[in-house]
C-alpha cells in the first residue's frame, strides 16, 4: 500500500492517464460527470408534490408467497397522502396464506379486490392478469415487500401530468440494511446507483428502467405495447418497450419506497445472475435494432440509453479484466499489484465522495455512518460483483440460461418467444 501511495504522489498527468486509463475512460466519466451534474442541479431541484393533482391510480400488489409482508405493505398504502388509490392484490398461485390474508383485508375494506387463479404463472403473467381488473388510467406496480413514505404516491403521480410520459420510476432504498454486511453493501449501492444515477439518466432523457418495486404507468401506453413479456428482466423490458413506442420515462427522486434485499452472498448471487442475464437477452438480442439507424423505429435517445447500459455494465466489466491482464503483461507482478492497489485507493476515494453527495441529496436514507462501509463495498463491487456479472453474461451468451430460469414456471418459459 505504501508503494501505491508513493506512486500516486509522483505521477504527472500523462503518467496517470497511461497507468490508470481504465479509470479515466470508464469510471471517471461514469461517476465524475454524473455527480457534478447532480450537484449543480440540486439547488434548483424541487419536490414534484402537487396537492391539487390527485388522479385515480390502480395499484397492483403482485406476489408469490408474500403472506408475511402483505399486511405491512397494505397498511403503508393506506397511510398515503394520495388517497385516490384502488388496491388490487394479484396472487400468483401462492401456496402460503397470502390469498387468505388478502381476502381478510378485503373484508375489512383495506383492499378493493383480490385476484387469483390459484395457478402460478410468473410475475409477468400475474401483472397482465391484474391489469385486466384495473379501473383507472394510471396503474402502479409494487412489490409486496415494499413500504412507502406517506407522500410517495403524491410525488410519483405528479410526473404523469405530462400526457407524453408513459411511466414514472419511484426512488428505492434498502430497509433491512442493518441485518448483515451484505445488505449494507447493497444499501450503499442502491443509494448511489438509483438515487443519484437515475437522477442523471432521467435528466438526459435516457432512463431505461422503471423498478418493479415501485413505479406508475399510463394504461394507454401499456395497452399499446401489449403489456409485460416473460423474461428475467421484466422491469427493463417493459421500459424499453415503452421507449420504443415513443413514450417518455421520468424519475421521481422524492417518491421514496423501502425494500428488502438478499442478506447472504448466495442470495445476492442468485438475484444478480438473473438480473444480469437479462442485459444480454434483452439489450442485445431482443432490442439490438435500437442501434440500427435505418430501422424505421430508430430514435437517437433510445440508442444512447441502450449504449449507456451496455457500456457501463458489459464493456466496463470485460474491460476491467483486460486492464488487469495489461497491467501484469506490461509491468510484471510487482508493478501490476502496485498500480492495482493505487487503483483501489482511487476507487475508494471516489466512492466516499459519491456517497457524501448521496447523503446530501437523500438525507436519512443515506446514513452518514454507512460511509465507513464504503471501502468494503467498493472492493466487493470491483472484484466480486463484476465477477458475478461476467459469469451471467457468459452463461447467457453461450448457454442462454435465462430460458431455464426457475423464477418463471417451466410451462410459461417453454411457451415464451425466444430471441
Amino acid at each position: 500500500m505504501e508503494s501505491s501511495i508513493a506512486l500516486l504522489a509522483q505521477l504527472d498527468l500523462q503518467g496517470f492517464v497511461y497507468l490508470f486509463w481504465h479509470y479515466v475512460i470508464f469510471d471517471l466519466s461514469r461517476y465524475g460527470l454524473s455527480v457534478i451534474a447532480v450537484l449543480l442541479a440540486a439547488p434548483w431541484e424541487r419536490s414534484s408534490r402537487d396537492p391539487s393533482h390527485h388522479p385515480a391510480v390502480s395499484v397492483l400488489l403482485v406476489g408469490f408467497n408474500e403472506g408475511k409482508a402483505l399486511r405491512r405493505t397494505v397498511r403503508s398504502l393506506g397511510e398515503q397522502t394520495h388517497q385516490n388509490l384502488e388496491l388490487i392484490l394479484v396472487d400468483d398461485g401462492s401456496i402460503d396464506r397470502m390469498r387468505e390474508i388478502g381476502w381478510a383485508l378485503r373484508r375489512r375494506g383495506e383492499l378493493d379486490r383480490v385476484v387469483s387463479t390459484g395457478i402460478r404463472g410468473g410475475k409477468s403473467s400475474a401483472i397482465n392478469m391484474g391489469l385486466e381488473y384495473a379501473r383507472h388510467d394510471l396503474v402502479s406496480i409494487v412489490d409486496i415487500d415494499t413500504t412507502f413514505d406517506r407522500d410517495a404516491f403524491e410525488q410519483l403521480v405528479a410526473g404523469m401530468a405530462d400526457p407524453q410520459v408513459g411511466a414514472v420510476a419511484g426512488n428505492l432504498a434498502v430497509r433491512n440494511a442493518d441485518t448483515t454486511l451484505m445488505a449494507r453493501f447493497q444499501a450503499i449501492e442502491y443509494i448511489t446507483s438509483i438515487a443519484l444515477g437515475r437522477r442523471f439518466t432521467a435528466a438526459l432523457g435516457i432512463l431505461s428502467i422503471v423498478s418493479g418495486a415501485f413505479g406508475v404507468f399510463r394504461r394507454q401506453a401499456l395497452r399499446q405495447i401489449g403489456g409485460w413479456d416473460v423474461g428475467p428482466g421484466e422491469d427493463a423490458d417493459i421500459t424499453d418497450k415503452l421507449r420504443r413506442a415513443g413514450w417518455a420515462i421520468e424519475f421521481a427522486p422524492h417518491a421514496w419506497s423501502m425494500t428488502d434485499v438478499p442478506e447472504t452472498l448466495s442470495g445476492f448471487t442468485h438475484q444478480r445472475l438473473r438480473w444480469n442475464r437479462s442485459v444480454i437477452r434483452f439489450r442485445l438480442r431482443k432490442y439490438g435494432a435500437a442501434f440500427n439507424p435505418f430501422w424505421r423505429g430508430f430514435r437517437a435517445e433510445n440508442a444512447l440509453a441502450m449504449a449507456n447500459i451496455l457500456f457501463y455494465q458489459v464493456v466496463l466489466s470485460i474491460s476491467f479484466y483486460v486492464y488487469i491482464v495489461w497491467l501484469f503483461a506490461t509491468l510484471g507482478p510487482h508493478g501490476a499489484l502496485t498500480v492495482l492497489g493505487a487503483t483501489m485507493l482511487i476507487y475508494i476515494l471516489q466512492g466516499l465522495l459519491v456517497y457524501c453527495v448521496a447523503w446530501i441529496m437523500s438525507g436519512p436514507r443515506a446514513p452518514l455512518a454507512y460511509a465507513l462501509y464504503v471501502p468494503g463495498q467498493i472492493l466487493f463491487s470491483t472484484f466480486v460483483q463484476r465477477g458475478i456479472r461476467m459469469i451471467a453474461y457468459l452463461d447467457e451468451w453461450i448457454f442462454r440460461r435465462s430460458y431455464a430460469d426457475p423464477y418463471v414456471p417451466s410451462k410459461v418459459r417453454d411457451a415464451a418467444e425466444r430471441f
